[in-house]
């Protein structure tokens, strides 16, 4: 009887033993997380950011870099587009918030609290905010793995993250998934450095500017007036084409269609020249992200450049995701002129 006890005490050891080793001690990896949040001085990161749908997949090669100086944030985030071979440039340092486009030698300056606004599955600081909400944590044998329902602002259908850590709590990966449990969204990190130096003028929009456009390389596909109009293959959803007109605007060729219905919404598209000079634009809006790149919403108004083109989106019924979903549909048709 005493030997069936004991083995029974084993068993219950044993399996409990197991389930701490799967499922580690929240508070433990959330503990030591918070530690070095509290400690958070800097860090660079690399990762190759792959977004999938059922058509194609578009990749970015995102270098994210974080200083703390002055008891301020200062942060520059590139997203390289891997298709098109373009990037652009999220700066924030003590003047403000900057979007910079090295192809045209543009510059957007915004009011706000960006990149901290919002997650984004690239940022080391949206991971350790995961720990303030509704989380689990697994044990592995090499670290460990988050999973949490996300709340990326303009992707409602992203339900669901899975963060994997290594042992030294440094980012490994970031999958996240729709309600088909499918991956929309795979962060690969290939460099976390979380002891970084940077030069005085790292964060500065000029110096970043100038590298920039100095090792630009050649735009590959870059979308040209035979193009245009670029039309949302999703808009039917919303609305019905009741027109497409172009007009000229200061020499320039303007593409505008008219959908109706519902939710009545037009598109007004033109190609962007490149500027000899750095030109800096201060805008009232805030910043959103989405498919093909950064733009920003003012009002009724979403406006973002891809590929050379600047794209306007105007509604005063859709909502900004709506008009994100948009944005991300929209793709040259052969045979609209």
């Amino acid at each position: 009887m005493v030997k069936k006890i004991i083995a029974g005490v084993l068993i219950v050891a044993i399996v409990a033993l197991a389930a701490w080793k799967l499922f580690f001690d929240k508070s433990d990896v959330g503990d030591k997380l918070d530690q070095i949040n509290q400690n958070l001085v800097a860090y660079h990161m690399e990762a190759t950011m792959d977004l999938l749908d059922d058509e194609e997949t578009r990749s970015y090669f995102v270098t994210t870099d974080y200083q703390k100086k002055d008891e301020q944030d200062y942060f520059r985030i590139s997203l390289l587009d891997k298709n098109i071979n373009q990037e652009q440039i999220l700066l924030r340092n003590q003047n403000g918030v900057y979007v910079l486009t090295p192809m045209l030698n543009q510059v957007y300056q915004f009011k706000g609290n960006y990149p901290l606004n919002s997650p984004k599955p690239y940022l080391y600081h949206s991971m350790l905010e995961v720990f303030n909400g509704d989380h689990e944590v697994k044990n592995m044998d090499d670290g460990y793995l988050i999973s949490n329902q996300p709340k990326y602002e303009n992707n409602p259908e992203w339900a669901k993250q899975d963060i994997k850590l290594s042992s030294d709590l440094k980012p490994v990966w970031v999958n996240i998934y729709n309600a088909e449990n499918e991956i929309v969204v795979k962060v690969t990190f290939s460099k976390v450095d979380l002891e970084p130096t940077f030069s005085d003028t790292y964060f500065d929009v000029s110096s970043n500017m100038e590298e920039s456009r100095k090792n630009m390389a050649p735009s590959g596909g870059s979308i040209t007036e035979e193009d245009l109009p670029l039309i949302p293959t999703n808009g039917e959803v919303y609305g019905s084409l009741r027109e497409q007109t172009e007009a000229t605007v200061n020499g320039k060729t303007v593409y505008i269609l008219t959908y109706e219905g519902d939710h009545p919404f037009t598109v007004v598209q033109s190609i962007v020249s490149e500027s000899q000079d750095l030109l800096v634009s201060e805008v009232n809006g805030s910043i959103v992200e989405f498919t093909y790149g950064v733009g920003y919403v003012n009002g009724y108004n979403l406006t973002y450049i891809y590929n050379g083109v600047n794209i306007d989106i105007y509604s005063e019924t859709l909502t900004v995701n709506q008009m994100v979903a948009i944005a991300n549909s929209m793709d040259v048709i052969t045979g609209t002129k």
